[in-house]
């Protein structure tokens, strides 16, 4: 018989997880926070958060290839956080860009 992961370690390796996803988004929050007041004040269209739980999902199964990583990937709550990550480097990008000019001017 089979035997499964006792309940411990795997509720232990799920909280580390939780905690990961947790640290890796409220760095990433606070990293953007001023790059998201500068397109507010550009009018640059943000776009929408997607839900800490669709993140922590696609987090997960990020590091599980196949056969749920594969899943996964092809549903769209997965595709709106590759799209939101995506389009807020762009505009991380373009702040950075603007942040060297006014430094070289």
């Amino acid at each position: 018989m089979l035997r499964l992961l006792p309940l411990p370690i795997f509720i232990g390796i799920y909280l580390f997880s939780y905690w990961r996803c947790r640290k890796n988004i409220a760095a990433s929050d606070k990293q953007l926070k001023a790059c998201i007041d500068w397109a507010y004040i550009k009018n640059l269209p943000l776009p929408p958060k997607p839900s800490f739980v669709e993140f922590y999902i696609v987090y997960v199964f990020s590091f599980f290839k196949f056969p749920f990583g594969i899943i996964i990937q092809t549903l769209p709550f997965s595709k709106k956080v590759r799209h939101y990550e995506r389009e807020m480097k762009l505009i991380f990008d373009k702040w950075n860009l603007e942040k060297i000019k006014k430094i070289n001017n």
